[in-house]
């Protein structure tokens, strides 16, 4: 898995410094905490949770709210599945022969006048718990992720991406995968978060279906 952090939102895919896959050895930098099958990989942070989003019992705020490169319809919803998560239904169908067909995903509750408030430690981490079907990941394709962020000023705060999802662990009586995806941010967040996306980006895949997330939290 590679995190690539972009000084301005340019939605394409570049080479980057810190790389993390599910492999069964990899060469992370200090800066990035995975949590995955079979690979133990640590480094401090800050314990707070500034926020957090289990959706145990409903979705709160969170909405599909556009796209890049995308011509599928999505939607999102609450499902029991997985202990309570935020359903995405998504269509890649459309966009299968793109290397970067984005779905996004915000939370209208958190905005300008109502922020994520960062305290004095800052934020520095995202984390949640992805569910995927492999049977819609075939050739080359993948899955990967983008977390963008802003601050009340409208400022960008966040911009990296998840550059590869491999293989993932297995969920007892169930055809999907589960990829525990923790993201230490290169520059600790000083400023409070007004606006935060989560985006589902296709690379070469014809994904059609539901995707899942829960357990989301930034530290």
């Amino acid at each position: 898995m590679k995190i690539t952090k972009f000084k301005k939102f340019v939605p394409v895919v570049m080479g980057a410094a810190m790389a993390l896959t599910f492999a069964q050895s990899v060469d992370v930098p200090a800066s990035v905490e995975m949590q995955v099958p079979g690979i133990s990989i640590s480094r401090a942070e800050a314990a707070e949770v500034l926020k957090a989003w289990d959706f145990s019992k409903d979705i709160g705020g969170w909405n599909f709210v556009g796209g890049w490169s995308y011509s599928g319809e999505s939607a999102t919803s609450y499902a029991a599945d997985f202990g309570g998560s935020l359903k995405v239904d998504v269509d890649y169908s459309y966009d299968k022969d793109q290397s970067w067909s984005e779905v996004k995903l915000s939370d209208w509750a958190v905005s300008n006048e109502a922020p994520i408030v960062v305290g004095s430690n800052g934020a520095g981490t995202i984390s949640f718990d992805l569910y995927y079907d492999p049977a819609q990941i075939t050739g080359d394709g993948m899955l990967k992720i983008k977390a963008y962020g802003s601050d009340v000023n409208g400022e960008e705060v966040i911009n990296q991406i998840v550059d590869e999802l491999g293989k993932g662990k297995d969920v007892p009586g169930s055809n999907y995968k589960k990829a525990s995806v923790k993201i230490i941010l290169d520059d600790v967040v000083t400023e409070n978060i007004g606006h935060l996306e989560i985006s589902l980006v296709s690379y070469l895949t014809g994904y059609k279906g539901a995707i899942y997330i829960n357990n989301m939290q930034v530290k």
